[in-house]
């Protein structure tokens, strides 16, 4: 069962201030994941780009610098997919902003459509893609103590259940494990 209820975060689409906060939201991560972000969430036309965030990737021959076109999805609030109609020409997008590959950063999954777009645009070696859903996200941010900050901001309701939860758990393995 999930810890963190992302319907927590305000739905994107309002206009009472908190819009952004699922993009913000966004940008905290990829930096928990020690990415460079580049290009930060704002309002208006945006070319079909939330962020532009960099890798930096080792190898045997050097450091390499990969950069990502980062598109945010909240959906969490309808429960519904990410769909292929969602992501409209991602190869034009990625090429446009200068990237090399494409991220998705959903509060929900993305549908099997868009899956399989994907894998053919990777396929065809056009783009490397990666997707970041609430699983994955929830995983990240419970992972480590600058993760769990995050989540205590974005998620304060599912964070307080979180903590609680885990000192039982902590409790009740302690009282019963043998010696």
């Amino acid at each position: 069962m999930p810890a963190l209820d992302f319907r927590e975060i305000p739905r994107a689409n309002g206009s009472n201030g908190q819009q952004d906060t699922f993009e913000l939201l966004a940008k905290e991560f990829f930096r928990l994941l020690n990415m460079r972000i580049i290009i930060g969430p704002d309002r208006g036309q945006d070319g079909g780009r939330d962020l532009i965030v960099e890798e930096q990737r080792q190898g045997v021959l050097g450091t390499t610098v990969f950069k990502w076109l980062v598109s945010c999805k909240h959906k969490a609030h309808s429960c519904k997919s990410v769909l292929d109609s969602d992501e409209q020409d991602i190869t034009d997008r990625v090429c446009s902003h200068g990237a090399k590959g494409f991220i998705g950063f959903y509060s929900t999954l993305p549908s099997s459509g868009l899956s399989s777009k994907l894998e053919r645009l990777k396929q065809k070696r056009l783009l490397d893609y990666k997707i970041f859903d609430s699983s994955d996200i929830e995983a990240a941010l419970l992972d480590n103590a600058k993760g769990v900050k995050i989540a205590k901001r974005y998620f304060p309701i599912s964070y307080a259940k979180w903590k609680h939860d885990s000192k039982f758990q902590t409790t009740f393995i302690r009282q019963h494990t043998i010696v």
